[in-house]
């Protein structure tokens, strides 16, 4: 699948969290966001923009998150919670198993190679490949 035809189909089905989703589908869209996210958080630190600062352990290095940034997280937040389910439903597993990642370290680690993992040539339980 096509870098932007990946970025259109995560926007129109933002609410289908009953099919598939290919890998290249969904770390086109992963490149995407975190782009444009970073994109985002530039553009408010250039403009000097704050809603949100966060400090971690009294360093000078302050995250700071503008407007921009956090209208870019939650414009992609529905979208890329779809995607990954029907990501996990391409390699027939439940969209149950995106809960894994509260289980510190292990459970990123283990989303992360669940979504990695090539998906069903055939239909699973989740319906037909989508190419």
């Amino acid at each position: 699948m096509s870098f932007i035809k990946s970025i259109n189909n995560a926007f129109v089905k933002c609410f289908d969290f009953k099919t598939r989703a290919t890998r290249s589908e969904f770390w086109y869209f992963y490149l995407f966001t975190t782009v444009v996210g970073f994109i985002g958080l530039q553009f408010d630190q250039l403009f000097e923009l704050q809603i949100l600062g966060i400090d971690l352990n009294n360093s000078p290095g302050t995250i700071m998150l503008g407007p921009m940034y956090i209208f870019l997280y939650f414009l992609f937040m529905l979208p890329s919670i779809a995607l990954y389910i029907r990501r996990l439903h391409d390699t027939n597993r439940s969209g149950w198993w995106l809960l894994i990642v509260v289980v510190p370290f292990i459970g990123i680690i283990t989303l992360i190679f669940f979504l990695c993992l090539k998906g069903s040539e055939n239909q699973n339980d989740f319906g037909a490949p989508s190419y």
